[in-house]
């Protein structure tokens, strides 16, 4: 794991160690990355913080998913320089968001 990762919560060391995998090549274009269990081995994290960085990193375009079949990295990665796709960012803030509020009802309904 690079050393500017550290610090970051666990799921964005994930997001950010799979795309240093794909900008140097580990891990190229079209490539079927492994279950969301492998995954979550390999970082040695949880299963849900694994699945937590598949899906940001589906929602920044680096990868793209398959029902039944696999995550892929995609075709077209996003360069830095491509900038902020703001409505995706706003479609995985607005996810997020629904997640922690169905939690926090949960929650509610257990006190």
């Amino acid at each position: 794991m690079e050393q500017s990762n550290l610090g970051l919560a666990a799921y964005q060391r994930v997001v950010e160690s799979i795309k240093h995998e794909i900008r140097t090549g580990s891990l190229a274009p079209g490539e079927r990355l492994p279950g969301n269990r492998a995954v979550a081995e390999q970082y040695d994290v949880a299963l849900g913080t694994a699945q937590k960085a598949l899906r940001a990193l589906q929602d920044q375009g680096w990868l793209t998913s398959t029902p039944s079949v696999g995550v892929f990295v995609s075709n077209e990665v996003p360069s830095e320089e491509d900038g902020v796709d703001v409505p995706k960012v706003l479609a995985a803030l607005k996810s997020e968001l629904a997640e922690l509020a169905k939690r926090v009802e949960d929650l509610e309904r257990r006190s």
